[in-house]
C-alpha cells in the first residue's frame, strides 16, 4: 500500500468517511435495482424485495451524512489522536440514529407537491398562475471545536418564487449573506420558461435566466446565469434532469466566465420522503455535488437536507451542510 493510500486510510475520520460514502453509494444502487424489480415481478408477491429496497434507500441517507461529519472531523486539530476520537464517536452514533428516527417521522401519509430546485439546480416545474412560494437556503459547516454549537461557517439565502402564467415564473433571491466576513449582497431576479410540456411522455424542457445585481460589497456591477435543461421523469415518479449553464464574468469565479452542464436526480420512496441529488460540473463557486433527502411533513411545507461536496480542494475543506425550508402560501 503506497504512501498516498496509508494518509488517506490512516485516521479514523478518514477511513469512517470512505466506508460511509461508499456504503451510501451502493446502498442506493442496490436499493434503486430491488426496487426496479419490483416494478417487473410485482411488489406483492415479493414484498420482501420491495421491503429491503426501501431500507437500503433510506439507508443511503445516514450513510452519506456521517460521512459528512467524518470529513469534518478530519480538519480539527487536536493534542490527541485518541482524544479526537473520543470526541467523534458520540456524533457518529447521534448521526445515524438522529436522522433514521427523523426520516420514521416524515413518512406520513401527505401529499408531496413538486418544487422550484432540487437543491441548487432549477427543476422543470413551473409554479401555476398565481401561485407564491418561498424558501430560506442555510449552507453551514461545523466548528472545529466539538463543544461549541456556533458553526465555523453559514449563510442564508432566502428566496421568492410566483407562478407568472402562459408557463412562466419569476422570483427573487438574495445571496451573499455570509457569516463571519464580509457581506457580497446581491439581489438575483430570476425567470423560468417551460418551452415544452410531453405531460404523458414525462419530457419537459425549460430555459432559465438569473440576473445577479450587486449591492454590497460588489467585486463585479452586474452578472448573469443562463441555462437550458430537459428531464425526464419515468413511471415510477424517478425524475431525472440534464442540461447546461453559463456564469458571466466573476460571477462565480474572479474574473473569468464559467460554463458546463447541470444534472439532478430525484427518487420518492413514499408521497412524503425521497432522495436527491444534483451536480455542477466546474471548479468554481457554483460546482458542488449535492447529495441528500427531500421531505414534506406538511401539505404547504418542504424540507430539504443535504450535504455539499466541492468540485475541488474536498480534503482542504470544501464541503458543508445545506438545508432548506420552503413554504406554499396557496
Amino acid at each position: 500500500m503506497n504512501g498516498r493510500i496509508k494518509r488517506w486510510l490512516g485516521p479514523l475520520e478518514a477511513t469512517a468517511a470512505i466506508l460511509c460514502f461508499g456504503g451510501g453509494i451502493i446502498a442506493g444502487i442496490v436499493g434503486s435495482v430491488l426496487t426496479a424489480v419490483t416494478w417487473i415481478v410485482g411488489a406483492e408477491q415479493h414484498p420482501w424485495v420491495r421491503g429491503l429496497g426501501t431500507a437500503l434507500l433510506v439507508a443511503t441517507i445516514p450513510l452519506l451524512i456521517a460521512a459528512g461529519y467524518c470529513l469534518d472531523w478530519m480538519e480539527r486539530d487536536s493534542d490527541s489522536t485518541a482524544r479526537k476520537r473520543e470526541r467523534g464517536s458520540v456524533p457518529v452514533v447521534q448521526a445515524f440514529v438522529g436522522t433514521i428516527v427523523f426520516s420514521l417521522i416524515v413518512l406520513l401519509p401527505l401529499e408531496l407537491r413538486a418544487q422550484q430546485t432540487i437543491f441548487n439546480v432549477p427543476t422543470t416545474d413551473i409554479l401555476e398562475k398565481g401561485k407564491v412560494y418561498v424558501e430560506v437556503d442555510v449552507p453551514f459547516k461545523l466548528n472545529n471545536d466539538p463543544g461549541s454549537i456556533v458553526p465555523r461557517f453559514s449563510s442564508f439565502v432566502p428566496r421568492v418564487v410566483v407562478g407568472a402564467g402562459s408557463q412562466f415564473e419569476v422570483g427573487l433571491n438574495i445571496t451573499g449573506n455570509i457569516n463571519p466576513g464580509k457581506d457580497s449582497t446581491a439581489l438575483v431576479p430570476a425567470i423560468k420558461f417551460k418551452a415544452y410540456d410531453g405531460g404523458k411522455n414525462g419530457w419537459a424542457i425549460v430555459l432559465g435566466d438569473n440576473l445577479f445585481i450587486p449591492v454590497r460589497n460588489k467585486s463585479y456591477n452586474f452578472g448573469n446565469y443562463v441555462y437550458a435543461e430537459a428531464s425526464k421523469t419515468f413511471r415510477t415518479k424517478t425524475r431525472v434532469t440534464f442540461g447546461g449553464y453559463h456564469f458571466s464574468d466573476s460571477v462565480v469565479a474572479a474574473g473569468a466566465q464559467r460554463g458546463g452542464a447541470q444534472f439532478g436526480f430525484e427518487q420518492p420512496i413514499t408521497p412524503t420522503f425521497g432522495f436527491a441529488a444534483d451536480w455542477y460540473t466546474g471548479k468554481h463557486a457554483a460546482g458542488y455535488f449535492t447529495p441528500g433527502v427531500i421531505f414534506k411533513p406538511h401539505p404547504r411545507v418542504t424540507g430539504y437536507a443535504g450535504y455539499s461536496l466541492g468540485n475541488s480542494n474536498l480534503r482542504n475543506g470544501n464541503h458543508f451542510f445545506l438545508v432548506e425550508l420552503g413554504y406554499n402560501f396557496n
